[in-house]
């Protein structure tokens, strides 16, 4: 009778230990998943800051006198191929209305030269799917001056 006492006692240890290790390789996935995904999401996020940076030095350097439009579309793409930028530029404000645009839907007149040459952007940053197995699509509207 004992013998057979401890051989249920010992398969119970090793069923209790087996749990115990299930648990703690669960809770290993889900922080390095997690990790993963945090690091994706604060890249992304770093991309959009400069494609933000590089859609302003993109308006600014538009002439729009000479073209006759505004500029309204910017795609940037990060160098390996990992991030993708789409840049709408939403609104200009020019002082009087005087921006040199053909659409008149994109240009607010404002009546104060303080406020003169702001746009007011959307950026769309999303991952490449081919390299990353995660999705990450990050969105923001911004309103900057070039």
């Amino acid at each position: 009778m004992k013998k057979a006492f401890g051989l249920i006692s010992a398969l119970i240890v090793m069923l209790l230990v087996s749990t115990l290790l299930v648990v703690v390789a669960k809770f290993a996935f889900v922080s390095a998943k997690h990790t993963s995904d945090t690091y994706l999401i604060e890249r992304g996020e770093l991309f959009m800051q400069s494609a933000i940076e590089n859609a302003l030095l993109a308006i600014e350097g538009y002439d729009r006198k000479k073209n006759g439009n505004c500029l309204k579309y910017i795609h940037f793409t990060d160098s390996d191929k990992k991030f993708e930028a789409n840049v709408t530029v939403l609104r200009y404000y020019c002082y009087n209305g005087d921006c040199g645009c053909s659409d008149a839907s994109l240009v607010k007149s404002i009546e104060t030269p303080f406020s003169d040459g702001y746009v007011v952007l959307k950026i769309v940053v999303e991952n490449n799917l081919s390299i990353f197995k995660k999705r990450i699509r990050l969105e923001k509207i911004t309103l900057q001056r070039p």
